[in-house]
C-alpha cells in the first residue's frame, strides 16, 4: 500500500515548500475564492432567469417545447451540477488551496469532485451545441445547410460521448483517479485528453458562430433586425472566448504539481462559460418575450401588412403575383413562432404554388420587411386593365 508523510500527526498528500511557512488546515489559504463565489452568485441566477424566459416564450408565446428545450434544460442541469460541486469543493478547502494545506483525505474528496465535474461539464457543452445546432435546423430547408447542421449534430455527439466516456475511464481501475491508496492499475495520459477536449469544443464553438451567418445574411428583414440577429450570435460567440482563454491556462494546470491551487484561474472561466452556455443559448427567444410585454419598444414586424389589400379598393387595375417555389424555397413562416431568426415548418411548405391577390401600385410589389422568411423565389407579374 502507498504510503505519504505526515505533519503534525495529519497524512498529506505532499510536504510544503520549505519556505512555505506554518499550515492551517482547518482554513487554508486559497486563491480566487471570493471571485468563485461571486461568479457562481450572479451568474447562476441570471442563467435561470434566461431559461425561463425561454421556457415562457416557448410554452406560452408559441407552439411549445420542442427538442432544442430539452437539450437546453440538460445543459442548464450540468452547468448547475459542475459550478455546485466546485462551490462544495471550494467551501471544504478543496478547490483553491495548495494540495499539502489540506489532509490526504480532503485531497482525495477534492480529487473525486473533479473526476466527477469534467465528465459532467463535457455533457453541459454537447448538450447546449446539441440545442442550438437542433435550433438550426428550422432556420432553414436548403439542403446544403440541413446536411451542414446534420453533420455537425453527429460530430458533437460522437466527440461528447467519446471524451466523456474516456474521462469516466480515465484510470483502471476508476477509482485510482481519485484514491491515492488503491494499488496497481493505471492511468491513461490526461494531459492530451484534456487538450484535445479543449481544442474540440473550440473548432466547434466557431462553426456554430459560422454556420448560420449566411442564413441570417439572406433574411428577408429590415436591416436593423438583421443586424440584431447577427449580433445574438456575436455574443453567442462569446463561449469561443471563454474557451480560447481556457486553453491557454490548461497546460500551466496539466504541468502542475499543485493542481488544487493553480487550476482555481481556469476553474473562474469554467463559471463564466457555464452560464453564458445558457444564456446564450436563450437569447433567440428575447425578441419574442420583449415584444410581447413591451411592444411599443421593441416594434412589430411588418410581415402584417404582406397582401392585406381588400378586393374593393382600385377594381380598375389588379394584379396577379404568383409566387413559383423550387424544391429549396419557402412559403412563408407561421405567425406565432418564438425565435429571432423566424422557423421554417416543412407543413408550411406542402403546396405546389402560392397566388397572392393584390394591389397593382408598386407598394406592394417592395420588400415589405417581413421577418418571417428566407426568401428565395421568382416572382412572374401579369398586369390588365379592365
Amino acid at each position: 500500500m502507498a504510503t505519504f508523510p505526515t505533519i503534525n500527526g495529519t497524512e498529506v498528500f505532499r510536504l510544503p515548500p520549505p519556505d512555505y511557512g506554518p499550515l492551517d488546515f482547518d482554513n487554508p489559504k486559497q486563491q480566487k475564492k471570493l471571485e468563485h463565489y461571486l461568479i457562481f452568485g450572479l451568474g447562476a441566477p441570471l442563467a435561470l432567469i434566461a431559461l425561463l424566459q425561454r421556457y415562457y416564450t416557448k410554452i406560452f408565446l408559441s407552439k411549445g417545447l420542442q427538442i432544442d428545450d430539452v437539450f437546453m434544460f440538460l445543459g442548464w442541469l450540468s452547468s448547475v451540477l459542475t459550478q455546485a460541486l466546485l462551490i462544495v469543493s471550494i467551501a471544504e478547502g478543496g478547490m483553491c488551496a495548495h494540495s499539502w494545506e489540506m489532509s490526504l483525505a480532503d485531497f482525495q474528496r477534492y480529487s473525486l469532485i473533479g473526476y466527477l465535474c469534467g465528465p459532467i461539464y463535457q455533457l453541459c457543452n454537447g448538450f447546449i451545441k446539441l440545442s442550438l445546432l437542433s435550433f438550426y435546423l428550422h432556420i432553414s430547408p436548403q439542403r446544403w445547410f440541413r446536411i451542414a447542421v446534420w453533420l455537425t449534430i453527429g460530430i458533437v455527439t460522437a466527440y461528447t460521448v467519446i471524451i466523456t466516456f474516456m474521462m469516466w475511464f480515465l484510470c483502471n481501475p476508476p477509482r485510482k483517479a481519485f484514491d491515492f491508496k488503491v494499488e496497481g492499475g493505471s492511468c491513461t495520459d490526461a494531459a492530451v485528453l484534456y487538450m484535445a477536449t479543449a481544442v474540440s469544443n473550440i473548432v466547434t464553438d466557431v462553426i456554430l458562430f459560422v454556420l448560420p451567418i449566411p442564413m441570417v445574411y439572406n433574411l428577408h428583414m429590415p436591416k436593423i433586425q438583421k443586424f440584431g440577429a447577427i449580433v445574438v450570435f456575436a455574443i453567442g460567440s462569446l463561449t469561443v472566448a471563454t474557451s480560447v482563454t481556457r486553453l491557454v491556462y490548461l497546460p500551466v494546470v496539466l504541468a502542475s504539481t499543485d493542481v488544487s491551487w493553480d487550476s482555481a484561474p481556469a476553474n473562474i472561466w469554467t463559471f463564466i462559460e457555464a452560464n453564458l452556455f445558457v444564456i446564450c443559448g436563450s437569447m433567440p427567444t428575447l425578441r419574442k418575450f420583449f415584444k410581447h410585454f413591451m411592444p411599443r419598444i421593441v416594434g412589430s414586424s411588418g410581415a402584417s401588412h404582406y397582401g392585406t389589400t381588400s378586393y374593393g379598393q382600385h377594381q380598375q387595375s389588379n394584379t396577379l403575383s404568383r409566387v413559383r417555389k423550387g424544391r429549396s424555397q419557402y412559403a412563408q413562416f407561421p405567425e406565432d413562432n418564438a425565435t429571432e431568426l423566424e422557423r421554417f415548418s416543412d407543413d408550411e411548405n406542402k403546396s405546389g404554388g402560392t397566388v397572392v391577390v393584390g394591389n397593382a401600385s408598386t407598394e406592394g410589389l417592395r420588400d415589405d420587411h417581413s421577418e418571417r422568411a428566407i426568401l428565395q423565389t421568382q416572382t412572374f407579374t401579369v398586369q390588365y386593365s379592365s
